[in-house]
């Protein structure tokens, strides 16, 4: 070994040049040295070889479980998203839908339900009815929490377990619609009326304590005639039992006027009329007097005093609700009386044949002497509002310089009359109603303009 200042030979131990005194440091005598020891290189190239062998068990067991969590997760947040929502399916059953997003030709297998289900424009939906989830009679529990564990299955055939979740299921009510009547407490004057309603074909149904399942069709129909008594309310209960669904019930009231006198009328007197009179008949009791209280053709009226039976003809003097009202009576005893309101309304044919075109100036003053009058209106919606339930469209009959407002009570088959849009109706004088601090003529829209 040298002296890197002045060339002098100095042994290894040396920790300095002993001709010049230059302190020699490890790295300086390694240079000096041609070559390391064999034993040194073979240590060092373990060392590489271990460290190499760490960093690999390192990456098999953090770094690859990592990306594998990672692709996986990209996947789930990416593709799989799921929404739920509450459904109603045919005959009233109850349900659920479930919506998972996705790649078209992927698809997604629900373990609880045993079924994969396709991607098809981004989305793969699922449907099933509540009440699979529950016995045949669930009457000890109200709800149920269902756990789904859903699988993503790509086109490939690679498998991705999604994060399960879960969603509360009530136990459904047996599925039952009445349909007749349209409202649960009624009041009738007749004897009898309809009752119908749809289930599920094969359910169990009681009325008033009555089993009258065998009555119910395949499609899950069911009507019937009830009697009808004239003391006040006449309550009806009804129970549905139905396979893997709660009971249940429904209470409807059919009211029926106390009579001191039986008086009815026939089931086919019909409470629409095309023409402006109606035949009315009924039945009162045996050796009464009827007497009809509204306008009625005066020698159509004939009683048979052996049966009971009656009839008249009814007269409408106003289109929409006319009023019917008649009597029975026996001396020594109350009147018995029933009242009903008839929908009168023609024909498009006849009732747009006499209408007039718009008089605004004298519709305003005369607007009583001409209620039932049809007028045709024509003009632009320029506002719609509901007052006490009913709905009006102010039209102004008139132009932008010249405004002219009418209120339209719409009852034609149009639909909504838009605010902004033009129309022409066909509409009979109804009165007047206040509106921006004026009064303005109030009409009925019957019929639209074709």
């Amino acid at each position: 070994m040298t002296c890197p200042r002045c060339g002098a030979t100095i042994k290894a131990s040396m920790s300095k040049c002993a001709k010049c005194g230059l302190p020699l440091n490890y790295e300086d005598k390694v240079a000096g040295d041609d070559k390391l020891p064999l034993k040194n290189l073979l240590g060092r190239a373990a060392l590489v070889v271990l460290a190499a062998l760490v960093t690999l068990i390192i990456f098999l067991l953090i770094e690859e479980p990592l990306r594998i969590r990672r692709q996986n997760a990209a996947i789930t947040k990416q593709y799989v998203k799921q929404t739920v929502e509450s459904i109603t399916l045919e005959n009233g059953i109850k349900g659920h839908a479930l919506t998972f997003f996705g790649e078209d030709g992927d698809c997604v297998y629900i373990e609880e339900l045993g079924e994969s289900y396709m991607f098809v424009g981004g989305i793969a939906r699922v449907v099933f009815p509540d009440y699979i989830w529950f016995e045949s009679d669930p009457t000890t529990i109200d709800n149920a929490l269902i756990t789904f564990s859903p699988v993503y299955i790509s086109s490939t055939g690679k498998k991705t377990r999604i994060p399960v979740f879960s969603i509360k299921v009530d136990v459904p009510e047996a599925p039952v619609t009445i349909t007749q009547p349209t409202s649960d407490h009624v009041t009738v004057i007749t004897a009898q009326t309809g009752l119908a309603m749809n289930v599920v074909y094969g359910s169990q149904v009681i009325i008033n304590g009555e089993d009258v399942s065998d009555k119910v069709d395949r499609s899950g129909n069911l009507a019937l005639t009830l009697n009808i008594e004239p003391i006040g309310d006449n309550n009806i209960s009804i129970i549905v039992r139905t396979d893997n669904h709660k009971e249940a019930r429904r209470d409807i009231v059919f009211y029926r006027e106390v009579m001191d006198i039986n008086l009815e009328v026939d089931a086919s007197v019909q409470y629409i009329s095309r023409l402006n009179y109606m035949t009315v008949s009924g039945r009162t009791e045996p050796g009464a007097m009827i007497t009809v209280d509204t306008d009625y053709e005066r020698d159509s009226l004939t009683m048979d005093q052996m049966t009971g039976k009656f009839s008249f003809r009814a007269r409408f003097a106003t289109y929409g609700k006319n009023l019917v009202s008649f009597r029975s009576s026996i001396a020594g005893r109350r009147d018995s009386a029933i009242s009903f309101y008839v929908d009168y309304l023609p024909a498009k044919a006849e009732y747009t044949r006499n209408a007039w075109q718009m008089d605004y100036a004298h519709l305003l003053p005369y607007y009583e002497q001409w209620n039932g009058r049809v007028f045709l209106c024509i003009g632009q919606i320029v506002d719609t509002y509901v007052d006490s339930g009913t709905s009006y469209s102010i039209m102004n009959v008139g132009n932008a310089q010249d405004v002219k407002l009418v209120a339209l009570e719409n009852q034609s088959n149009v639909g909504r009359l838009l605010q902004g849009e033009e129309y022409a109706m066909y509409a009979d004088v109804a009165g007047r109603i206040f509106y921006n601090d004026n009064y303005i003529p109030y009409l009925i829209a019957r019929y639209s303009r074709d």
